[in-house]
């Protein structure tokens, strides 16, 4: 026993006096710092992900500022289209000095725009309250990045290949943007892909339906789908060649104005540039809740 003690004793002091490979260590420990850093990093994500409000709420996604704005007064001089002079605006009550101008451009429009939104209504099939007038739908496309979007903190999404204005508008406002592109194969949503990409700092889902440049109809599922995930997000449908797609259609809708309606976070732009050739009006609206 005392011989079997020293040997065992002697081969623990022989093996205690090798050399330790420091380089190694060092590898390990780097190896498992990344392994540490990146479950870090997935936590981080998941919980930015989970941060997402459990319903769409529109007060929380306009931007304070907006918020704070307080409303416009228009007079009540709108209903007075007959009235010869109208002295509140500094009009010229002689009507234009172009002398071949026919139309009574010498007044100012209603800032309503009553009867356009009832006519565009009437030709949608929505309510003239769920219709917002701009110069084009490029006008829209900007006015909800700057309605929304905080400048250098916030971003927005689109799926290219896609309208290039989206991100040019974006940038315009220092807005970042986030890319998940279409399938290779069909030019349509990655759905589990866009979810994924949804944070609390993505406020507006760009979705152009039908494609430009693809021309394809986009699958009316998917974008519920998405527009039921992005409890923080607008999803806006860009549907500016909407008049040019098939109506029959089993997998895509024409349009999706019918959704306005009961989807509290979609917005759908059109406009009359395109199929209506009306580009030099600039006549384009969007459909809102």
């Amino acid at each position: 026993p005392e011989s079997l003690y020293r040997a065992h004793g002697a081969d623990r002091c022989s093996a205690s006096a090798q050399p330790v490979d420091m380089s190694q260590q060092r590898d390990t420990a780097f190896a498992a710092s990344l392994v540490v850093a990146s479950l870090a990093l997935a936590v981080l994500l998941a919980r930015r992900r989970r941060r997402l409000p459990a319903r769409f709420d529109l007060q929380r996604l306009v931007r304070p500022c907006v918020l704070r704005l307080a409303p416009y007064t228009f007079p009540p001089r709108f209903g007075l289209a007959e009235a010869p002079v109208l002295l509140d605006a500094n009009e010229n009550p002689h009507g234009s000095t172009v002398e071949a101008l026919d139309a009574a451009l010498h007044r100012y429009p209603d800032p309503r725009q009553a009867r356009l939104k009832a006519a565009i209504a009437g030709l949608r099939g929505c309510a003239p309250s769920q219709v917002v007038v701009g110069c084009g739908s490029d006008e829209i496309i900007d006015l909800l990045i700057r309605v929304t979007c905080e400048p250098g903190r916030d971003s927005i999404l689109v799926c290219s290949p896609t309208y290039a204005m989206y991100q040019i508008f974006a940038s315009v406002n220092d807005v970042s943007t986030v890319d998940v592109p279409l399938s290779a194969d069909d030019y349509q949503l990655r759905v589990g892909a866009i979810l994924q990409s949804l944070t609390p700092r993505v406020k507006l889902v760009f979705l152009c339906s039908p494609g430009n440049p693809t021309g394809r109809l986009l699958r009316r599922a998917d974008i519920e789908a998405i527009a039921a995930a992005a409890t923080g997000s607008l999803v806006v449908v860009d549907e500016a060649y909407v008049d040019f797609a098939p109506v029959d259609d089993e997998e895509a809708a024409a349009s999706c104005v019918p959704l306005v309606g009961r989807t509290p976070n979609l917005v759908v732009s059109q406009t009359f540039s395109k199929a209506w050739g009306l580009a030099g009006a600039r006549g384009g609206g969007a459909g809102a809740p």
